[in-house]
């Protein structure tokens, strides 16, 4: 199975193809894939690739990892998933497949709407159903303390290039 990450800055699309069977991501200099910004945890997943299985799995990251807009503590991985660390955003190729992605294949999946408030009932209490007090994250509102993270990833030096798959 060939696994590609797949993410654009500026339009341009960058590859990071995965040759190992668990690939950390996260900003410690010693991550198969690291991204340095302060929104990526130290450890903060793996990509598990065993046989025909791909497998995300959060490694207890503070900010959580995402497949497809959904926060995940450990999911399968399909070909034209998005994979979102931090503020980066990949979309998972596997064996070419999607042959094509283009940046908008990219972007944040939007978070899930919240429901239109319910009607009030004839006591004039709200009818509240479940789960309408859970909270969506938005990604797209988060401050980044860093000018640009995806810069970071161009930035890294040769040797940091040398370690990643």
């Amino acid at each position: 199975m060939r696994v590609i990450l797949v993410m654009f800055k500026d339009g341009q699309r960058r590859e990071f193809p995965l040759t190992a069977e668990k690939t950390v991501l996260g900003r410690r200099q010693d991550c198969g894939l690291r991204i340095p910004t302060r929104d990526v945890s130290r450890q903060h997943c793996a990509v598990l690739i065993q046989g025909n299985k791909l497998t995300v799995k959060d490694l207890g990251s503070s900010n959580g990892t995402y497949v497809n807009g959904k926060r995940v503590a450990e999911t399968k991985l399909k070909a034209g998933d998005k994979l979102q660390v931090g503020p980066v955003v990949f979309v998972v190729q596997v064996d070419g497949q999607p042959a094509k992605i283009t940046p908008a294949d990219a972007q944040p999946k939007a978070p899930a709407k919240k429901p239109a408030a319910p009607a009030r009932g004839a006591a004039g209490a709200a009818a509240v159903a479940p789960g309408d007090d859970e909270e969506t994250l938005d990604l797209s509102e988060v401050e980044l303390e860093l000018d640009d993270p995806i810069d970071a990833l161009e930035e890294l030096t040769d040797d940091d290039e040398k370690d990643m798959p």
